[in-house]
């Protein structure tokens, strides 16, 4: 939601100033905002998407302020006001702006995957998760661990095999999953190991995509 109206708001704000008749304004403003919650309620159901809904929503509202603007210059002839001149130079300048984070943000890089991506856990599963840093990331994946201990008396085979169907159970499949849609190719894999009768949790946040690697096992 706040990427969204991070990118339209100044659309809006720059139309609001630039637009010089009420009725053509307010109807484009309306359907800017109309425009940025349908996104933001896109983006809260399809995470996924959020770099390809962002650019669609975007674009339109660019559009679609090009496309008033055209019909305000026919019907009221050229813009002399100042004001009006600069707002446009300021609205193009925040496209171009837009245009290179969304080029630096379809660049994945490594991170940090949520716990929560597998959290909570089964009742009378403990689970530790283990402070993360610089140290924990390589030039193409970064890693979070989380330390899983069993119910009193129970072996370490059968938490490791409790311990699986719960992230099957989530979502995880063979191990790895995209992150995004087709802009974002990154991917996010979860790993089990056990030592000592724990079971070790290990989340990766990979900048390549690795959608056929099986890490459950």
């Amino acid at each position: 939601m706040r990427l969204i109206m991070l990118a339209t708001g100044p659309i809006l704000l720059l139309w609001l100033n630039m637009s010089r008749a009420p009725r053509i304004r307010w109807l484009v403003a309306l359907f800017l905002a109309g425009l940025t919650a349908l996104a933001a309620t896109l983006i809260y159901f399809l995470p996924r998407g959020l770099l390809e809904i962002s650019l669609v929503c975007v674009a339109v509202a660019a559009l679609t302020v090009a496309a008033a603007r055209l019909h305000e210059r026919r019907r009221l002839g050229p813009v002399h006001r100042p004001g009006n001149v600069v707002s446009t130079y300021l609205l193009a300048g925040w496209l171009l702006v837009l245009l290179c984070c969304g080029v630096l943000l379809g660049r994945p890089g490594p991170f940090f995957p949520a716990a929560d991506k597998v959290l909570p856990l089964p009742n009378g599963l403990q689970a530790t998760v283990l402070p993360s840093d610089d140290g924990d990331c390589g030039s193409g994946s970064c890693q979070r661990r989380i330390t899983v201990t069993g119910r009193a008396g129970q072996s370490g085979e059968d938490l490791y095999a409790e311990v699986k169907r719960h992230v099957e159970a989530r979502g995880w499949g063979r191990g790895c999953r995209p992150v995004g849609w087709l802009l974002d190719r990154s991917t996010e894999c979860v790993d089990l190991a056990m030592d000592a009768g724990q079971v070790t949790i290990i989340l990766s946040g990979n900048r390549d995509d690795l959608r056929q690697v099986t890490t459950v096992n």
